[in-house]
Formats: C-alpha cells, structure tokens, sequence
C-alpha cells in the first residue's frame, strides 16, 4: 500500500454500504457482520418461490403466473436493498459481480432450473437506459451467464412501451403498466428453448409474466424466472 492509499484510508475510510461501519482491508461494499445476515431463500413455493407459510401457496392462488418456475436468492431486507440502491441508482455496476457470484451459489446448491439454453436480462426501455447509462439486469445477467457457462442473448427481448417506475405502483396498476410491453427478436431460433429470464427484484410478478407471455407465443418450452431479491 502506497503513501497515497494509506493517506485514503485514513481520512476517507470505505464504509459498509448497510451499517455504515468501517469495512476492513479485505472487506468490499458490505462488512462480514452484514454479509453473514444474508441468507438464501429457502422455504419456499415450487412454483412462484414465495416464502411458505402454509402447505398451499396464498401467492399462487391470487395471481395467474405464466413462467414455469421463479426463484430469488435472498428476502429483500435492508442489507439487500442497499446494495441495489447503490448499484442501480449510483452505478456502483462492480456490485454486479458479488450478486452474480451469490446467485452462483444459490444455483449450484440448489439446482433449481431444468437445462438453460439461454439466460437473458429483463430490459429497460431506450429512453430510461439511456437516462440511467446501463441496464443492472445485463450486468447482473453478464456474471451469472460467465460463472455458470450459460449462453447470454442481452437482445432477445425489447421494451417496445415505456412503462412508469412500478416502484409506486399496486398489483393492478403494474400488471397493467408491463401489459404487452415486451417484443421478441425474431432473428434468434428460441423454439422448444428454455430460457432464463433475470431482474433484481421480484415484487409481484407482472414484469416476469409480461415477458413469459411475449416468449411463450414464440413457442419455448419454459421459462424461467431469476432474482436477486424477492420483496413479498
């Protein structure tokens, strides 16, 4: 370590992006006692992969889900929240390869998804990409798609409709918000493929079916739904 990084470190510690404690030499983003809360979602729904609470899921029962199988890999707690905050909104995109290598584990541990043929991101619209500079799901996607050899096609889908932020928004109003709000590029063969659909939140749904649908008109055979964080 030079004088200058010692000078950095001194003055200017990098603090965890939850607790705002210190982060040691060999600690990046979040300290270990934060790293240690984060817990894989287990528990859980076959289908949807909400949290269990009794033998019939209440999720499932309420909502038509379309895809085949969702699964997230942790509960949207503080911890989680705070680091797609900062990856999303202040472009700390490094954040991307600790999600990915944490999605590799849950992966790997769990083995919930059937041969993926290809793993794609859930897309933003032109004008928001362009606002933002980048799109988390790609990044997010990028990792995943290198730590477990998987095929990346980042322009599968298109947002062909610019939907309001659904952070606002009801079950109602964000099913109707994603509503025919993807398109398909028909210069890839994804006929009986299945195909791996990624976001960093799971909140109800409606974006996953929204893109389920736009697939399964394309003929896939399933579709898969990956999160970071499931937020109900």
């Amino acid at each position: 370590m030079n004088i200058l990084q010692t000078f950095i470190g001194l003055f200017f510690p990098k603090t965890c992006l939850s607790c705002d404690e210190r982060l040691l030499e060999n600690e990046q983003f979040i300290c270990s006692n934060c790293n240690n809360s984060l817990k894989f979602l287990e528990n859980i729904c076959i289908i949807c992969g909400a949290l269990k609470t009794t033998s019939e899921c209440k999720v499932c029962r309420t909502n038509e889900f379309q895809f085949d199988k969702a699964r997230s890999v942790f509960m949207f707690n503080k911890v989680v929240q705070n680091m797609i905050h900062e990856f999303k909104y202040n472009e700390m995109t490094q954040i991307a390869k600790f999600m990915g290598m944490k999605a590799q584990e849950y992966i790997e541990r769990f083995q919930p998804f059937d041969h993926i043929d290809y793993i794609v991101p859930v897309p933003l619209h032109k004008v928001k990409k362009r606002s933002r500079g980048f799109n988390q799901a790609e990044y997010l996607t990028q990792e995943i798609s290198k730590n477990m050899n998987w095929k990346h096609l980042p322009k599968l889908i298109k947002r062909k409709k610019f939907t309001e932020t659904q952070t606002k928004l009801n079950k109602d109003q964000r099913k109707k918000n994603v509503s025919f709000a993807f398109a398909i590029n028909t210069k890839y063969d994804i006929k009986g493929k299945n195909i791996l659909s990624v976001d960093d939140v799971f909140t109800t749904g409606a974006t996953a079916n929204s893109i389920t649908i736009a697939l399964k008109e394309k003929q896939v055979n399933k579709v898969y739904v990956l999160t970071i964080a499931r937020a109900l």
